[in-house]
């Protein structure tokens, strides 16, 4: 590109060369101003959200403490009861008696078993499926115990639900009841459905206004400008369990609509997104002041270079938007998705090449193109299972997405061979990028269900060259990099 369009960008430089002699310290201290604001916004919201899930988190544990000391006490006072108590009858006003109409309905929980057919003698507050096992008790109560009878065996405690009420109606408090400048606030969405689509979450909780409590979200939801703010963050929570996202929202006590930012976290235990937003308008409002306070001092002398600079600018751009104009209708990574692991699709990732193959005989400038394979999958499928080889699959692409760009790009080319797409990487860069996603692979434990899974991954990096006739040969090169990877003992890399 800088061959092509040389002596328009020649132009351009020399004028903003006269340019720069007066706006470089204004320009520089407005932006520096202005990424300092945000950067000090953006900390401020990821500190409050990380601290108040911190405290919330550590309000559940001493309330489940809590909860084990009362279920002590109901046990001690039950066996001083069911001591000489022998009769099915007995037992049942017994626990009448211990679990009283006086404690909240949804606190207590108990099944009383029979020892010769596990036929439920009494219960409340049980779920109609349980499966009679102990493991899944923890899935009931916060807090148990068992009490062996001749004839039964009684186990009961505190449920779950009620130890959700208890936090979900302190952190409800905390979040109506919070006071920051600026109408910053709190507010919670509990998520459905992680893969989105209609009413994938409701709002829980939120003050602006409380009536919007209880709402059902949708990732299809549009801000004011036309955004999809839910879809953006439902899929960085997918990804990071973190995320900012910036979208338009209405102002409390008013009609109008502005830009905010906002910091969202997941809480796994609830499926909680946490998050807490802020308007710009006093961001806006700083630099406003840096500029009157810093002067007119571009306007007024630099006015007539801007518009001579105008002139050649539109000129440069004509002639971008002439050699770019067949590569307009690049596809979108969005068009499609594999089901499995979320990465690009083979077909999307031959569009996108055979785009940048293109874009590369204009200006030479070629992306990195990685081979990505499994070693010994095969293998891995027939000992555990396909079921568990879908689960490792997905894992690889997790691990390339935490050790990629966001401008990076997978593809499930196919069965469990992988592609990427990398801008900008050089020779140099693939070989320290390579070891560092392979180190990550073969020290990764993989647990599925009962099993313990480590594999690795082989590699081959090839780029396009000017003799190249289309983007197939230097797949070809990735393919035949990665192969000479695997032939050499598998978990390295090749760069042709």
């Amino acid at each position: 590109m800088l061959k092509k369009y040389f002596y328009q960008i020649l132009s351009l430089f020399i004028l903003n060369l006269f340019l720069v002699l007066f706006i470089v310290q204004e320009r520089t201290a407005l932006a520096q101003a202005k990424e300092i604001a945000v950067q000090f916004k953006m900390n401020f919201l990821k500190d409050s959200v990380t601290n108040f899930i911190n405290e919330f988190s550590r309000n559940k544990s001493e309330t489940a403490e809590s909860y084990d000391a009362l279920v002590s006490d109901r046990e001690n006072a039950l066996r001083d009861y069911l001591h000489n108590i022998y009769g099915v009858q007995a037992v049942k006003q017994t626990l009448d008696k211990v679990f009283s109409a006086q404690d909240p309905s949804d606190m207590w929980g108990y099944i009383l078993l029979s020892n010769s057919d596990d036929e439920i003698l009494e219960a409340k507050n049980m779920p109609a499926d349980w499966d009679r096992s102990e493991k899944s008790l923890d899935n009931i109560f916060c807090a148990w115990r068992q009490i062996e009878l001749p004839f039964a065996r009684l186990y009961f405690g505190v449920t779950q639900k009620k130890l959700y009420n208890t936090i979900l109606a302190s952190v409800s408090s905390k979040v109506h009841n919070s006071h920051f400048v600026e109408e910053t606030y709190y507010w919670i969405n509990e998520v459905k459905n992680y893969k989105g689509g209609k009413n994938y979450a409701i709002r829980l909780i939120h003050p602006n206004p409380r009536s919007s409590e209880g709402m059902s979200l949708s990732t299809d939801m549009q801000d004011a400008v036309g955004d999809f703010p839910y879809e953006r963050e439902l899929e960085e929570i997918n990804k990071k369990g973190e995320c900012f996202n910036t979208y338009y929202f209405k102002k409390k006590d008013s009609d109008d609509f502005a830009r905010k930012i906002t910091y969202s976290k997941l809480y796994k235990p609830y499926n909680w997104i946490v998050c807490m937003g802020s308007y710009y308008d006093d961001i806006y409002d700083y630099i406003a002041t840096m500029r009157k306070v810093r002067g007119l001092t571009i306007t007024q002398i630099a006015v007539p270079l801007i518009i001579l600079l105008d002139l050649f600018f539109i000129f440069y751009i004509a002639l971008k938007i002439h050699s770019d104009r067949k590569n307009s209708h690049s596809p979108s990574e969005q068009d499609a998705r594999d089901n499995l692991t979320y990465a690009s699709t083979r077909e999307f990732g031959q569009k996108e090449l055979k785009r940048l193959f293109y874009t590369y005989k204009e200006n030479f400038e070629s992306p990195a193109i990685m081979f990505m394979d499994i070693d010994n999958f095969k293998t891995l499928n027939d000992t555990y299972g396909r079921e568990t080889g879908d689960f490792v699959l997905v894992q690889i692409a997790g691990i390339f997405n935490e050790q990629s760009r966001s401008s990076d790009i997978l593809i499930r080319w196919d069965g469990d061979r992988f592609a990427g797409i990398f801008w900008g990487m050089k020779k140099s860069d693939c070989w320290h990028y390579a070891q560092k996603l392979l180190e990550t692979v073969s020290t990764r434990k993989i647990q599925y269900r009962d099993k313990t899974i480590q594999t690795t991954v082989s590699l081959g990096f090839s780029f396009f060259h000017e003799d190249d006739k289309s983007y197939a040969q230097a797949v070809e090169r990735a393919n035949k990099a990665l192969k000479e990877a695997k032939a050499a003992g598998k978990n390295r890399a090749r760069v042709e």
